[in-house]
Formats: C-alpha cells, sequence, structure tokens
C-alpha cells in the first residue's frame, strides 16, 4: 500500500508580478502550535516540530533558522504568539486553527512573512495546507464495520456498534466523523455509528470517560481522533478489552493490546517539504498570492498503517486486504466521499 512520496500542490493565486527579495542567510521559519507540549512523543505536535527539526538537520542551521512557539491551550497567548513568529520569521507555519481569528490582523501587520497553515483559512496572503480527512476516516470506518462484525474475537460483542471520539467540534472532525460513519455504512448499513467529542485535545481522562460509556452502550471499536486525550481512550481499552484506532502516529507498535492500528496524517513530511522548498528558492514569500494544497491517500500523505506487525498480528489477514483494496480505489477516484448529514450519526 505504501506508494512513492508526492507533494502535490493546487495552485489557485500565485506570483505577485514583483521582483524577488533576497533573503539573507539563515531563512528563518517558524511553528506555531496550541494544545499539547510538542516534546510529547506521537502527538500532533511533535510530528510536526520533528519535520521542522529533521528539515534544519537537512541544511544545517546555516541555512535554516527555525523557532517554536505554544500557547498551550491559552487564548490570550495566540495573538502575542503569532506576532512574535512572524516578527521573527520569513515564513510561519500555523499548525492549529484556534490562531484563524488572529491570521488576518497579522497577515496585515507583516506583509514580508508567509503564512502557512494546517487547515482551512479565509485569509487572503495565507497559503492553506487542506487534509483530506474524510479519506482516513473512511479507511477506519471500513476497518471498524469489518472487524465488529467477527464476534469470534474476545474483544468483539455481538452488536454492530462502533464509536468516535473527537477533540473539538470543528471542520477536521467532522470530516473524520463524516468519512468514519460513510466507511462503516459501506460495509455495512446496520452499524450503528456513535460520535462524542471532549472539547479539546488533552483532557484524558475526559477521552476515558467517554470511552467507557461507548463500550457500556455496545461499542467494541472506537476510532480516536482526539489528539493527546485519546490516550486515555487507549488506557481504557487495555484494562476493559476493547479495540481502539489511534491517529497520527502508530500508538499499535506501543499499544498493541489496545489499538488495532492507526490513521496517520504525514504532517511532518509536509513541512518538511515547505522546508525543502523554501530554502531550494522555490517558495519566494513575495511572491505568493494564495495557494492551496489538497493532501490525501493519493499523495500519500494520509493513510491507515496496515503495514506495522503489531496490525499484522491484530487484523485478520482477509479484512487487512480488503482494507488496502479500498484504500486503493480512493486513490484511483474510483470512491468519492462525500460529506453526512450530522443528523444521521448517533451522538453519545
Amino acid at each position: 500500500m505504501k506508494r512513492t512520496l508526492a507533494f502535490t500542490v493546487i495552485v489557485l493565486f500565485f506570483l505577485f508580478s514583483a521582483e524577488a527579495r533576497l533573503f539573507a542567510a539563515p531563512k528563518r521559519i517558524s511553528l506555531v502550535m496550541d494544545g499539547s507540549d510538542e516534546a510529547l512523543p506521537g502527538c500532533f505536535n511533535n510530528i510536526c516540530a520533528e519535520g521542522l527539526k529533521t528539515a534544519q538537520k537537512r541544511f544545517g542551521a546555516r541555512k535554516l533558522e527555525i523557532s517554536f512557539y505554544n500557547a498551550l491551550n491559552s487564548r490570550e497567548k495566540r495573538l502575542p504568539l503569532l506576532r512574535e513568529a512572524a516578527k521573527e520569521s520569513d515564513i510561519v507555519i500555523v499548525s492549529s486553527a484556534a490562531y484563524n481569528e488572529y491570521l488576518t490582523t497579522v497577515v496585515r501587520e507583516f506583509p514580508s512573512c508567509l503564512f502557512v497553515t494546517l487547515h482551512e483559512n479565509s485569509t487572503e496572503g495565507a497559503v492553506e495546507v487542506a487534509f483530506r480527512e474524510e479519506e482516513g476516516g473512511f479507511l477506519a470506518g471500513v476497518l471498524a464495520a469489518m472487524m465488529t462484525e467477527r464476534d469470534n474475537l474476545p474483544e468483539i460483542n455481538s452488536e454492530k456498534i462502533v464509536g468516535i471520539i473527537m477533540g473539538k467540534n470543528d471542520a477536521v472532525a467532522e470530516r473524520f466523523r463524516s468519512g468514519f460513519a460513510a466507511g462503516a455504512w459501506y460495509v455495512s448499513p446496520e452499524v450503528k455509528v456513535l460520535s462524542a467529542y471532549t472539547g479539546d485535545f488533552t483532557d484524558r481522562e475526559k477521552a476515558a470517560g467517554i470511552a467507557v460509556d461507548m463500550k457500556r452502550k455496545g461499542a467494541d471499536i472506537i476510532f480516536l481522533p482526539c489528539g493527546e486525550a485519546a490516550l486515555g481512550a487507549v488506557f481504557e481499552a487495555e484494562q476493559t478489552g476493547f479495540f481502539t484506532i489511534a491517529v497520527d502516529s502508530e500508538l499499535e507498535k506501543k499499544y498493541p493490546k489496545a489499538v488495532l492500528t492507526s490513521v496517520v496524517k504525514r504532517t511532518g513530511y509536509v513541512i518538511y517539504k515547505i522546508a525543502e522548498e523554501f530554502v531550494g528558492g522555490r517558495i519566494k514569500p513575495d511572491e505568493v498570492r494564495k495557494i492551496v494544497m489538497s493532501l490525501g491517500i493519493a499523495e500519500d500523505c494520509i493513510d491507515i498503517s496496515t503495514w506495522t506487525r503489531e496490525a499484522k498480528n491484530n487484523i485478520p489477514g482477509d479484512i487487512r486486504t480488503a482494507v488496502e483494496e479500498v484504500d486503493e480505489k480512493i486513490e484511483k477516484g474510483l470512491i468519492v466521499i462525500k460529506e453526512i448529514e450530522s443528523g444521521s450519526i448517533k451522538d453519545k
């Protein structure tokens, strides 16, 4: 299922028809985050930070200077941090949509700085990296539905019920949610999908409580696109005997009894490529007006890790083969995932 990495850029508005300014070495890139501490291995912010660190190792500190800013869920810190990053940088990569409300203001204040968001934005002059989370969610839904029908496994009960726990109720969560439900119903319309939100991406206790409640209602496979909070549900799964599907990093390697497999968004790779293009002179902040990068399975920027040893041990071979076939159909455009009405998915 693994393919050659690609970096597809869909250019909507490009070239500003002005002389490119000359950048003094080193070139400067900042990563602005919110939520989990980027030092926590395997969390979304850690993956983003590691991508930028890898770029600096590749090109050297003399060519690329990097900085990290994290508001750690403090609303008061977000605007000052964004301004500070813009003041000290040529490119600011924003990993959290929590900064969107300040983006237009800061872009206007620092016109020579290029802003790149790892989510949708409505700001003129900011690059938008849009992951097709619905594709990863669809694969997770296919896997969950196929697994919940295998009641010969000790962790699987006789009911066809699966669940999804998300962080904040935003566009990314809705894409995961819609894709997950669509994937489950692609396998069987009889599968019931439960959904709930923790409200943030760090509350492990709340995620654990939601998981316990979903298990009580019959869910035996729970998808966890809720950041660091997912670990609470994973720990509960280890103790009480149900399966989860993780997101961002391959948690099945660390928690093979609780995590079937993981939906992986390769944000670190995307950040590395942005740095590579910038250092190589192919991204010039003064010339960019608006670019949208749409990244998913076809670009090898989102997928489900059915190839890890732990996933192979957890998932029957015929189900892994079936999931891989669905993956290929999405890549080739034979399956197009549409948004599902929220009311058709049962909230916890």
